[in-house]
């Protein structure tokens, strides 16, 4: 079939969206800037947008060439553009606002036809794949995701024979990651199945995010019980605390001493008054983590935060001959946070890092943006790493992989809480024996809204 040529004056419809108005593959449509250019375009059909001043000049111009091209005019009135013009107009800001849509949705997703071509992709699925947008249009879905893991079967083909809407975990060849792949029908006016929509979501965020949400609730679960332990707790402590001052200075009364039995009651007693020290300790550190108090919301400058704790920490990290550094990637805006609180979180991060590297070792602290809402900090070693088997442990409360003695698992808990409190983020990404990275994304108002919706 021979192609149509149709030149166009007078429209601010851009000349490729015509095709998919008109739904015809074999017209070509040339825009036209001019009346002269118009007239010399030769086209098969010449489409006209005029005024009524400018109409009958037009009208002139074609009736004076035995030549012209078949004319459709549309005459605009006074300031008033033509219904059809309009329309069109209306169309293609319709059409760009549903392509802008479809392609800002983080999802990969496809339109697929009866017979599984892409009739559409978003960018995320060319992203997804590796491949140009252009590279996707009308090509078998197969094709462009791979084979389908047989453990898990394909979802789209079950639905494109069927007709049936799923949502089932599949694995593709050319897609990275396990998906969770919902399949939904689009229908036309008779309610008859037309095109299939599929998205792909990558199963790896999500579990993460409702692990994430998992451990919170545990947290707080954890954090009442231990609030509770620790105020029991607190009352008996004392109460040996007490007898133990006083009969630390009866045993001052030189007849006491000078009984070869009553010898080592000064040395027990200091042992039992270190030991009360050391559960008191333990109690505070119980109740710092249980405790719900909100963050006092004010104006923090997280890179001054950031200073301030480096230079804390930085004669013990030359002590043991590690390089500390601080590097601000971005000027961060101030946030509304509990500066305390934050302080506490980086500190507790800085020693953690300490700990895992050895002398000759790095730590460096980052600061940066995080999107246009939030700021981020990261402190990164080069230390140990943390095994896999513990990297889910690891804000649990009481889990700890240093000596007994030296450390009661409560540091990360803490620091997860306080974050979680400001509204913001923890997370942690380490390989054994290339390191450990810790990274804390606060948004800008957190602490802020965080207080507006428990005074709500």
């Amino acid at each position: 079939m021979r192609r149509l040529r149709v030149s166009v004056l007078g429209t601010r419809v851009p000349e490729e969206e015509w095709p998919s108005f008109l739904d015809l593959g074999n017209v070509d449509l040339v825009r036209a800037d001019s009346l002269e250019a118009l007239m010399a375009s030769a086209a098969d059909l010449a489409v006209v947008f005029a005024s009524g001043a400018e109409a009958g000049e037009v009208v002139a111009a074609f009736a004076a060439r035995k030549d012209a091209s078949p004319l459709t005019l549309l005459v605009e009135s006074g300031d008033r553009r033509h219904p059809q013009a309009r329309l069109m107009e209306a169309l293609v800001r319709g059409k760009r606002e549903w392509e802008g849509t479809f392609d800002a949705m983080e999802d990969p997703l496809a339109v697929l036809g009866q017979d599984g071509a892409v009739a559409r992709a978003n960018i995320a699925l060319a992203r997804s794949l590796g491949r140009p947008i252009s590279d996707t249009a009308s090509r078998h879905y197969l094709e462009l995701l791979g084979a389908p893991d047989p453990e898990f079967g394909d979802p789209i083909a079950e639905s494109l024979s069927d007709g049936a809407p799923r949502a089932r975990e599949a694995r593709f060849s050319a897609l990275p990651k396990r998906r969770l792949v919902t399949t939904s029908l689009l229908r036309d006016g008779e309610g008859k199945a037309r095109q299939l929509v599929v998205v792909l979501q990558d199963l790896s965020e999500l579990e993460e995010r409702q692990a994430r949400m998992l451990q919170a609730t545990h947290l707080a679960a954890i954090g009442r019980l231990a609030g509770g332990v620790a105020h029991e707790i607190n009352t008996p402590l004392a109460s040996i605390a007490l007898r133990a001052e006083r009969l630390r200075k009866n045993a001052e009364d030189p007849s006491l001493r000078a009984i070869p039995a009553f010898r080592d009651f000064p040395r027990h007693l200091e042992a039992i008054d270190a030991d009360v020290s050391r559960c008191e300790t333990i109690v505070a550190s119980l109740l710092d983590f249980s405790r719900s108090r909100p963050p006092e919301a004010r104006e923090t400058d997280l890179g001054a935060l950031a200073e301030a704790a480096v230079a804390l920490v930085g004669y013990q990290m030359k002590l043991k001959q590690v390089e500390l550094s601080l590097r601000s990637r971005a000027a961060l805006p101030t946030i509304q946070a509990d500066d305390g609180q934050l302080r506490q979180v980086i500190v507790g991060l800085l020693m953690n890092a300490l700990d895992a590297v050895g002398p000759g070792g790095h730590v460096v602290v980052e600061t940066d943006r995080d999107g246009e809402d939030r700021v981020r900090l990261t402190v990164a070693d080069d230390g140990i790493g943390i095994p896999p088997e513990n990297k889910d442990k690891i804000f649990s409360p009481f889990f700890t992989t240093k000596p007994v003695g030296s450390g009661m698992g409560l540091g990360l808990a803490v620091c997860h809480g306080i974050v979680t409190a400001h509204g913001g983020e923890i997370r942690v990404d380490s390989e054994v024996g290339r390191g450990t990275r810790v990274s804390m994304a606060l948004p800008i108002g957190g602490a802020r809204r965080a207080a507006r919706g428990r005074h709500a």
